[in-house]
């Protein structure tokens, strides 16, 4: 059987780009507990977590995300996202000003 000369190129970028997802699987730069201060400004849960959009840093970029949020401080939000690329959940904090009402 032949092969499909005239996609050959779109097909093995489409490859290319999931090996790249696999192998260049990024953690999210999420705040440490130093940034955070938890003492100084002690986290606050809502009554029932709440949609917003959230700008999320991993290494080589910042995507903004759907997420719930959780948790609050006066500095930062702990949001749930989804992420599609490792198929999970996370949790974690960013600054306040990185969030908005969805």
């Amino acid at each position: 059987m032949g092969q499909n000369k005239r996609y050959a190129e779109h097909y093995g970028r489409l490859m290319d780009e999931r090996v790249g997802d696999w192998v260049m699987r990024e953690e999210p730069m999420l705040l440490t507990a130093a940034e955070l201060q938890l003492r100084q400004y002690p986290p606050k849960d809502f009554d029932r977590p709440r949609r917003v959009y959230a700008w999320v840093r991993y290494p080589t970029q910042a995507v903004r995300v759907q997420a719930l949020a959780i948790s609050w401080t006066a500095t930062a939000i702990k949001i749930r996202f989804f992420e599609p690329h490792v198929d999970s959940t996370r949790e974690g904090w960013v600054w306040r000003n990185a969030v908005t009402p969805a």
